[in-house]
């Protein structure tokens, strides 16, 4: 079995738990190991209300891309959120309330987070609370003062997107992408990291595996070795939450040689992801912040009629009433034996991918083609 293969038969997130362990140890204190025993117990027991607080902060410094990938709601200019920048001041405020707690950051989401050159400084600013940081990046813009910032700032892991191991395919799906550039980039900074004698940050060669570059993955780990990249890692590929046409663009972009995860009768799994069991791991380790302030679910949902709350640039962040919303207490109670009072439905109620407690009733499997309904609350 390949290495394509092996990796995409994984669940994403088991893939970097080497990383993340490194993160716990290395960032931890006794005061966020403890939130994090608390996190799991809690999750573990399926509480619906929680005293623990998330111990990994995405937040996202821009919505802006310079790519127009096709299965990207941003590159389509479908992100259903205003597109704006995160200011390294309102950075500041929002991650503040969660440093004492947090493990990593990830500084990005649904953008080319080196669009915002204010990123750099959140980078600092966050290793300087002694916070892991994280960025993934197509590196098709960085100048040369660019790779130098990357390592100056301290930032621990870098993911560069890079599908294809020639321009003629990289180009099929990273539309207006520079396949040269972005190589040389990757490979320049890794030079100079290296002439440093500097061991961040990590550079992980991130190569989706789609049809028309399926046929270049054993290419791709060769040039992996040459260009000295810590780690190639092979990820199924996978179409927004909320696509229509799904069959259609399965047909188009599902690699035929390596299939993946896939449920036992064949049907397609959100983000290429196997089904998990409950309850899902994003309502009690994560917080996903949009430059906008807005709190989404997780960092598949995108849509701004989805957040579970939002933050106020000027007024204080009371974290722990945020985590405990209606909508954060709704979504857990989705894999709680609890009745939950007045519960809302949210996103998380059309979600297959974690499965709910058998007293809950899960959602109907939505049949090819068909878009997501969501109930919605008079609020």
């Amino acid at each position: 079995m390949s290495l394509a293969d092996r990796l995409l038969q994984k669940i994403p997130q088991y893939t970097r738990n080497a990383r993340h362990l490194r993160s716990v140890v290395q960032h931890g204190t006794p005061g966020k190991w403890a939130n994090l025993a608390r996190v799991e117990y809690e999750r573990m027991r399926k509480r619906i209300q929680v005293a623990s607080h998330p111990y990994l902060l995405i937040i996202d410094p821009c919505n802006f891309c310079n790519l127009r990938c096709p299965l990207c709601p941003t590159g389509l200019n479908d992100l259903g959120r205003e597109q704006s920048m995160l200011s390294f001041e309102h950075f500041k405020h929002y991650f503040d309330p969660h440093a004492p707690y947090l493990f990593e950051a990830y500084l990005h989401n649904w953008g080319e987070s080196l669009i915002n050159k204010d990123v750099f400084r959140m980078i600092d600013y966050a290793q300087s609370r002694n916070v892991g940081t994280n960025l993934s990046s197509n590196m098709v813009i960085p100048t040369s003062d660019d790779l130098d910032q990357l390592i100056d700032s301290g930032l621990e892991y870098l993911v560069v997107s890079l599908d294809g191991a020639t321009p003629e395919t990289y180009s099929k799906y990273r539309i207006r992408g520079d396949f040269d550039r972005v190589l040389a980039n990757m490979t320049e900074l890794i030079r100079r990291r290296n002439a440093r004698g500097k061991k961040t940050p990590v550079v992980e060669w991130q190569y989706i595996v789609m049809k028309p570059n399926e046929h270049e993955v054993a290419q791709a780990e060769v040039m992996a070795k040459k260009i000295g990249v810590d780690l190639i890692r092979f990820i199924p590929v996978g179409m927004p939450f909320e696509f229509r046409n799904r069959q259609e663009v399965a047909d188009i972009w599902y690699p035929e040689s390596v299939k993946g995860r896939q449920d036992s009768d064949g049907t397609e799994q959100q983000f290429g992801q196997a089904g998990k069991p409950g309850p899902c791991f994003y309502l009690y380790r994560s917080m996903v912040v949009n430059p906008d302030g807005g709190i989404s679910p997780c960092c598949v949902v995108y849509r701004k009629n989805r957040d579970f709350g939002q933050l106020d640039p000027q007024e204080g962040i009371d974290l722990p009433r945020l985590w405990n919303s209606e909508k954060y207490q709704s979504a857990r109670s989705l894999f709680s034996p609890e009745v939950l009072q007045g519960r809302k439905p949210t996103v998380c109620d059309t979600c297959d991918i974690f499965a709910y407690h058998p007293s809950k009733a899960r959602p109907r499997r939505r049949p090819e083609g068909e878009p997501i309904q969501l109930h919605r609350s008079k609020s």
